[in-house]
Order: C-alpha cells, then structure tokens, then sequence
C-alpha cells in the first residue's frame, strides 16, 4: 500500500464546495473527485509502501469493530510520528482512497450523508484535539496511541476497554490531559482495577474521574508524575465516588 495524501488546496476547495458535492460521497469511490477538481487527488508521501491491510466491516453494529480496527491501524501505522499522525492531509489521503468504503460503513454515510458528517469523518471538521477522535482514521491510530501498552501480558487490554464505549472514548482522548500514554494508561489501569474491585463504574464515573485527571493536571506537572502515582489517585477517587454511605442506624 502506497500512502498519499491530499494536499491542503484539494482540502480546502473540497471542503467550500461540500454543500453542492455532498451527496457524491454516497458513490463507490472518490474518482468522482478527481473530476471536479480537474487535478489528481493524491499526492505521494515520502513513505516506504507498506503491506496491503484492510479493515473489519463485519459487525451489524460498526462501533463493534472499533477495538479491532484500532490494531489494525495502529499496529500497520505505528511507525508515525504524533506529528505525522495530527496531519489532516496523510488522514485524508487514507479516508477517500483505500478506506472509502470503511469509512462510510463506520459512519453510515449512505444514510447521514451531511455536510457535517463528511467534513468530520473524511477531514478534520473541528480544532486540532477533537478532529483527531472524530476523523474515522486518525481516531483508530490516536485511541491505539494512547492505550497500546507492551509491558501488559495483553498490550491491547486498555484499548479494549476504552472501546466498550463511544462515551469513554469522548471523556478520555478529548480531554486536555489525554495526548500522553504515560498519564491514559494508569488512568485506564486505575479504572480497570476499580472495575475489577466490584465498583460500578459506567459512563458517567468515567467522565467524573477524567474531569478530576484534568484538575490534577492544573496541580501537577503530570507528564512529571509518576504512573503509578497518578494510577494510586485515580483508584482512590473512584472508591470516593462509588462510596456507598453507611445506613443511619435508629
């Protein structure tokens, strides 16, 4: 597979006429593009070609192939640079060439064919942080990044957590504290082990305890903390939210 991008001038003459190209993005492929555009699409990267790869599109569901579809991009894709991966041209390349078809099978473009859905799916659609969760690429690759431990006997454990839930994935890779692994991974760890202790952890404790990550991270310097610092606290505010207050006895 050879990766290409889209340069930013094709991004952005897309991207001012979407409200009379939108429905196109219902067709098979992009090759329609090349045609408005009167130019080539792509561009070569500096990139070596890497092995053919695809994604799963088995699940009824889509949001069910998220944890898979994380190794896949991440685990082919791993050789980039943060840098290289917040670049909306290498992301576009991807999601109107070989990944056309996942990406309108991930976000049921058939049926949501919106402006809006387009921008943020196939481009970045919103500031730097929120287009790279929301892009349906960049997304997988970052979410990877992010949870991808080697040292646990299963790398991927933290990633299939965080993909239990589109909400999870909102209040930890959206939040300002959530763009290094070594502050998500004790995070997760924390809420994995609070899980295991028979806490009833769902959405909204994982926005609370990520809400309080972010105000640690207006105390410490926590790229400085150590892990298992940040884990021991994570824990400790998660048994202080699920508390179950003793009865008042007569």
């Amino acid at each position: 597979m050879k990766l290409q991008f889209v340069s930013y001038d094709n991004i952005d003459i897309i991207k001012s006429n979407l409200k009379s190209w939108v429905d196109n993005f219902k067709q098979d492929s992009s090759d329609w593009l090349q045609d408005e555009l009167g130019n080539a699409l792509f561009s070569d990267t500096k990139f070596a070609e890497i092995p053919d790869f695809s994604l799963d599109m088995s699940a009824d569901k889509p949001f069910l192939t998220e944890a898979e579809n994380v190794k896949r991009i991440y685990g082919n894709l791993r050789f980039l640079s943060d840098s290289q991966a917040s670049d909306e041209r290498l992301w576009a390349g991807l999601c109107l060439g070989p990944f056309w078809d996942y990406v309108k099978y991930r976000w049921d473009i058939n049926k949501k064919c919106t402006v809006g859905n387009v921008q943020q799916h196939f481009f970045f659609g919103f500031g730097a942080r929120r287009s790279l969760t929301r892009n349906a690429l960049s997304r997988l690759w970052w979410i990877g990044r992010l949870t991808y431990d080697e040292k646990r006997s299963d790398p991927w454990e933290l990633t299939k957590f965080v993909c239990e839930s589109s909400d999870y994935i909102m209040h930890i890779l959206e939040r300002n504290t959530s763009n290094n692994p070594s502050i998500i991974r004790p995070f997760l760890s924390a809420i994995i082990e609070a899980k295991a202790q028979g806490l009833p952890i769902d959405t909204n404790i994982v926005g609370e305890l990520a809400k309080y990550l972010n105000l640690l991270g207006g105390i410490y310097i926590l790229d400085c903390l150590p892990e298992q610092r940040i884990h021991d606290k994570i824990l400790a505010k998660a048994n202080e939210i699920c508390k179950v207050p003793d009865k008042v006895t007569a």
